[in-house]
């Protein structure tokens, strides 16, 4: 690249930082609340989706919740932030029919942090990066090409770069799943995300 136009480019490229609130509307764009489940224990609220179930295996009552939004301009973040932790407990009952599950998407789910009884772990680009916990807190920072998660760094795979996901919508979404049983079962699922942090570049 001609020394000029990388001088110029190094001194026009503008970062500016937003803080998107997680699950609550903000100046810069609101949220799709979809809330699937008559007990009013159901609940999308600033930083949380809480799902709650209960029944019987003839008459269980779910809970499926999800909150949806875009954020523009996160493909060409140098850095998104935030803090994630999943809390998922059966109370009662014993045969799991419908698997508990919950995640947090970002980029279309390019970048993809699910757990639940199917799987606990943080990918970026259909790449696993790292097993996470149940009720685990991780605090994580999205750069180009690599995540900082709880002081640690893991460098993505070949290929893989923030810039190439396909779309900018993120998504959270809790189900508390459903218990097959002749007893009374209770499952609860509760997301709760920090507020999005996104350093952008002009």
């Amino acid at each position: 690249m001609n020394s000029k136009i990388f001088e110029h480019l190094k001194f026009t490229t503008r970062l500016y930082s937003r803080t998107y609130s997680a699950f609550a509307d903000d100046e810069w764009g609101s949220w799709v609340l979809n809330v699937n489940g008559r007990q009013p224990e159901n609940r999308i609220t600033k930083n949380l989706i809480y799902s709650y179930g209960f029944g019987y295996t003839n008459s269980p009552q779910t809970g499926s919740l999800s909150a949806t939004r875009t954020i523009k301009g996160l493909r060409k973040a140098k850095s998104i932030h935030f803090t994630f932790n999943a809390h998922w407990w059966v109370e009662r009952g014993w045969y799991i029919r419908g698997y508990i599950d919950g995640h947090m998407k970002l980029l279309d789910g390019y970048i993809y942090i699910r757990s639940g009884q199917v799987g606990n772990y943080i990918q970026v680009g259909s790449q696993t990066l790292l097993d996470i916990a149940n009720n685990g807190t991780y605090d994580l920072t999205f750069y180009q090409k690599y995540l900082i998660c709880n002081d640690t760094r893991y460098d993505y795979p070949e290929g893989v770069k923030l810039s190439k996901a396909e779309g900018e919508g993120v998504e959270g979404y809790a189900y508390a799943g459903y218990i097959t049983s002749n007893d009374y079962y209770v499952a609860q699922y509760q997301l709760n995300v920090g507020d999005i942090e996104v350093e952008h570049t002009a």
